[in-house]
């Protein structure tokens, strides 16, 4: 009678046992939750990662999660980055330059599966459970939430709230602050602005906010935008940056067919991800070169289906080593759903970016307009704004008409596989010169610019947006 060797029964058994685990009713993937279906098997889970973003509730992806788990195959290094062959790789505007530590040479695998790993364990052990927590923002619905607490963010935050007023916007709003930067004078002050304010500080460690997290005094607190939006009250938060100014009333964003799709909107950023960035293969995920970096100065999620890709992507957030590779929050969420094998929703079009042109034709964009899934500009989120000396705001102001006068468009802004030579560079025009900046000493402002783009009128896609600002005291800076 013919016996097999011991190695083929060991692996026969070793599979029986893994389909009895996988096919078991009622596992949970921890102690707390019990997925409502069985596992998906190999053939469906290549299904599922098609489909999985049209799940309707959290609980509902359980088993999507422990397949993406346990079947996914791991991506090494030298497979994640083979997908990602620019032409001219010098002309792609990366988030970190080639000489990076990480850039430079590549990660172990051993060390990326290790990571791996770290996030497999979380997702099996540590999530927590939608049944638990799902009374504090399920009855809530739809609102803003907005990261602020100190000076300068606040008198930004009002800007907003004029913005928001001048549409019609009707939304819930709810403040997030860490600790004492927010006065109660300051709370009762920015309520008198808005008819529906609610605040949370998330150095509060009851139970009013499910995420934990930290506050470092010396940086750019990037952990605290992911930490707000799954310790929102509202089931479907959007966060805006305060230096974010909508130009229709965002409301209109929840009726959009890509959201209402994929519960979930994502705004693409200026730069790519390099394709030899750690995080394609930890997160078992090819580069993608039809792909942008993500930019979260607006960020639209259904929090009753991803409340645990949100999760993870604030624990990615929590851990310095992943924010080695991962510019703050914005990208934690684009692979987080890289992870967890989810698309996400995404206007179709690029950013534009906006900005000035000095006299002898020197382009400077300190804004980007990102889009409504309908085409129509939605935001001006001023992100380099805060970098233009006063000095430079002034003279533009009463010399050039304003900060808002033109705008580049790339001619491939709905094909985003097309590389377009962008940049971040400093402002050397000619104005530097005037009787203004020569008070400035040596302040130098940073700008984006599409090289290959020739400006236009800004009033071309929203009409009088510089009267607007000005009404509604974007120019504060320079009262101050």
């Amino acid at each position: 009678m013919y016996r097999p060797p011991k190695a083929v029964v060991a692996l026969i058994t070793a599979g029986l046992l893994y389909l009895v685990v996988l096919w078991a009713p009622g596992r949970a993937m921890n102690s707390q939750m019990a997925p409502q279906t069985g596992f998906l098997s190999v053939p469906d889970l290549e299904t599922g990662l098609e489909n999985a973003h049209k799940f309707s509730t959290a609980d509902a992806f359980l088993p999507h999660l422990q397949a993406v788990v346990q079947q996914t195959p791991d991506v090494t290094m030298a497979e994640a980055k083979s997908t990602c062959n620019w032409l001219a790789p010098k002309e792609v505007n990366f988030q970190y330059d080639d000489k990076t530590e990480w850039a430079a040479q590549d990660r172990s695998d051993e060390e990326l599966n290790l990571r791996r790993l770290s996030w497999h364990k979380f997702i099996e052990h540590s999530l927590l459970p939608y049944e638990e927590y799902k009374d504090r923002f399920e009855d809530n619905g739809r609102g803003i939430i907005i990261v602020a607490g100190n000076q300068k963010s606040m008198k930004r935050v009002r800007v907003l709230l004029r913005a928001l007023t001048r549409l019609g916007c009707e939304l819930p709003i709810e403040l997030h602050y860490w600790a004492s930067e927010m006065t109660e004078e300051s709370k009762k002050e920015v309520s008198t602005l808005w008819p529906r304010m609610y605040f949370n500080d998330l150095a509060d460690n009851s139970k009013q906010n499910i995420v934990k997290t930290n506050h470092d005094q010396l940086y750019i607190n990037y952990q605290l935008k992911t930490a707000a939006m799954v310790n929102s009250r509202f089931a479907e938060p959007l966060m805006l940056d305060s230096d974010n100014i909508p130009v229709i009333d965002p409301e209109t964003l929840y009726e959009s067919s890509v959201y209402k799709e994929f519960g979930t909107l994502f705004w693409p950023d200026i730069a790519r991800t390099r394709p030899n960035n750690p995080m394609w293969s930890i997160t078992n995920t090819k580069c993608r070169m039809d792909e942008y970096e993500q930019e979260s100065g607006q960020l639209l999620i259904d929090k009753r289906r991803f409340f645990y890709h949100m999760q993870l992507a604030a624990w990615f957030n929590s851990d310095e080593y992943y924010n080695g590779f991962l510019l703050g929050d914005k990208d934690m969420f684009r692979f987080a759903w890289h992870a967890l094998k989810t698309k996400y929703g995404s206007p179709s079009k690029w950013l534009t970016s906006v900005g000035t042109l000095s006299p002898d034709g020197y382009y400077c964009g300190h804004s980007f307009a990102q889009h409504h899934p309908d085409g129509r500009v939605a935001f001006l989120h001023g992100g380099l704004v805060k970098t233009m000396p006063k000095e430079v705001m002034r003279w533009e102001r009463e010399k050039s008409g304003g900060i808002f006068q033109v705008y580049k468009r790339s001619e491939f802004d709905e094909r985003h596989i097309v590389n377009v030579n962008v940049s971040i560079k400093w402002d050397t025009a000619n104005l530097v010169q005037s009787e203004y900046l020569s008070q400035s000493g040596k302040e130098m402002q940073s700008c984006t610019d599409m090289h290959d783009v020739q400006p236009r009128p800004l009033d071309e896609i929203v009409p009088l947006f510089e009267h607007t600002y000005e009404e509604i005291g974007g120019y504060w800076l320079l009262d101050s």
